[in-house]
């Protein structure tokens, strides 16, 4: 069936805790590139860091929030 062996996330919100930290960003990207989530939020503690991979990841569906 494919790479994902059916399993989407495409319409789905999905919540990314330490999204900032290695694991969180390769997630976010990989999120993104496979899929079509209606929205990723992004929660983190690190401002910087989310500037940093809003700036450099620049998707519509992936928003920050610093917690």
């Amino acid at each position: 069936m494919g790479e994902t062996d059916g399993f989407t996330m495409d319409g789905k919100s999905v919540l990314v805790t330490g999204g900032t930290g290695s694991f969180g960003q390769a997630f976010v990207r990989l999120l993104v590139e496979r899929h079509r989530p209606s929205r990723v939020l992004v929660y983190s503690r690190d401002e910087l860091k989310q500037f940093e991979m809003a700036r450099d990841l620049n998707h519509p569906a992936v928003k920050y929030m610093i917690g």
